[in-house]
């Protein structure tokens, strides 16, 4: 009602201050318009102080019926006897170490454990030892049996296995977080030192395979030069073996070309003294011996040829 009327002051305000000014723009009387605004203006001011006031009185109330409740609640687990299965159990974690499992549980949609759901898993596992109370469906309280102070309650989805929800006692919450928050640095730290080892190595390994490509390039480099070196060596010798051949070859060319005309000179000097031996053997006193014996003419180195036979010296006897 109070912000009703709040806001119906304001509306007054807002239209009897327009009017009011339509009015003087017209230079007709607006001096009531614009006491009536004020007036509005004044009775909205006066609303939304009581409403303000209403409303902090509301949250407080609001504030102190939660706080009763939750007072209620820790009664209750208070209350509670010890003669529970997970109360008479030996606590398996640490309250805070449990507690912090949960709270890292929050939106995982794996189950911890494959032959059972995350509540179940909670409850038999982590959070093994504590009181634990159902506060309505998927909704659990546990709380720690020597520090009654210290709760976290977890609400999982309709089919209880994935944690949606946790809340905590303040002072518990500052542990968790803080635990988690250490465990994540620490996480960090780790996957830090062994990205930089990872990195290390990789820039080792890089810089090995470098010089291994490097010792490879300069071994295939050496043994292009020594293949060279010996294609060319071999060229040599087969150049140098080539000329050899060709010298031997010319050199058995040049005495046979001797031996063949040492042979023929030696033919030639047989034949010719062969011939002389005839010429000795025949004799023809003049040319008419000579040409009855039908030798005639008698050329020089034949048989019967005879320097008186030729006398004008032309190497043929008996010619005239």
């Amino acid at each position: 009602m109070i912000d009703f009327l709040g806001i119906i002051g304001l509306l007054g305000f807002i239209v009897f201050l327009i009017w009011g000014i339509v009015r003087a723009i017209r230079k007709k009387k607006a001096k009531k318009y614009f006491l009536i605004s004020v007036g509005s203006l004044i009775l909205f001011l006066v609303f939304a102080i009581i409403g303000g006031q209403q409303m902090q009185k509301e949250e407080k109330a609001q504030q102190a019926k939660e706080a009763k409740m939750q007072a209620e609640r820790e009664a209750r687990i208070e209350k509670k006897t010890a003669t529970t299965a997970s109360a008479t159990a030996k606590p398996t974690l640490k309250f805070v170490e449990a507690a912090g499992i949960i709270y890292k549980m929050v939106g995982e949609t794996r189950s911890a454990d494959v032959d059972m759901t995350k509540a179940k898993f909670i409850k038999t596992s982590v959070m093994e030892g504590y009181l634990t109370t159902k506060m309505k469906d998927h909704v659990y309280m546990y709380a720690d049996v020597d520090k009654s102070g210290e709760w976290i309650q977890a609400t999982f989805d309709d089919k209880d296995n994935v944690v949606k929800k946790v809340e905590m006692s303040p002072n518990l919450e500052k542990k968790v977080v803080a635990s988690v928050n250490k465990e994540k640095a620490t996480e960090t730290a780790k996957k830090e030192e062994t990205q930089n080892k990872a990195d290390e190595q990789k820039k080792q390994e890089e810089q090995k395979a470098k010089e291994e490509a490097q010792a490879k390039e300069a071994e295939e480099k050496r043994k292009q030069e020594e293949a060279a070196r010996i294609a060319e060596e071999k060229r040599v010798a087969e150049q140098k073996q080539k000329e050899q051949e060709e010298l031997q070859a010319k050199q058995q060319a040049e005495a046979e070309q001797a031996r063949k005309e040492a042979e023929e000179k030696a033919q030639a000097e047989a034949q010719q003294q062969q011939q002389q031996q005839q010429s000795q053997t025949v004799y023809f006193k003049n040319c008419t011996e000579a040409r009855a014996a039908g030798a005639a003419p008698v050329y020089q180195g034949q048989p019967g040829y005879a320097k008186h036979l030729d006398r004008d010296g032309d190497g043929v006897g008996c010619d005239q």
